[in-house]
């Protein structure tokens, strides 16, 4: 499976990564994994790293599946920032991204690292 996750208990972070090719299946596994993982937290955020996706063959409706998988979950608040560079793979990004707009999860998506930390952990005043 080309997605791994990292939990860093001190910062509330779950640092993802995704290589190679990228399908439905392999995305919802992965929800599904971390929120099984005892050491997932559901007020944590979570940084994807998806610069090294070389195909994506996730489809619109499995992005809706990932958005009523969301709106399931007992997670209110949570943040996941998405880094892609690849064209098509932010693209599939950003439709997720409006497509959560009204669940309560919040999602951004952006070009670099540095951006992409910045928004994750800013203060909502």
């Amino acid at each position: 499976m080309p997605i791994r996750y990292r939990i860093d208990p001190k910062r509330g972070l779950v640092l993802t990564t995704a290589t190679g090719v990228l399908t439905d299946d392999e995305l919802l596994a992965h929800k599904r994994k971390l929120r099984a993982d005892p050491n997932f937290r559901p007020d944590m955020c979570e940084l994807s790293d998806v610069r090294q996706v070389t195909r994506l063959e996730v489809t619109p409706q499995g992005v809706q599946q990932f958005v009523e998988q969301d709106k399931s979950s007992e997670q209110p608040n949570y943040r996941l920032a998405i880094v892609a560079q690849a064209d098509v793979v932010f693209g599939m990004a950003r439709m997720y991204q409006t497509l959560t707009e009204k669940s309560g999860t919040q999602v951004g998506v952006f070009r670099d690292m540095e951006t992409a930390e910045a928004w994750l952990f800013r203060r909502s005043d």
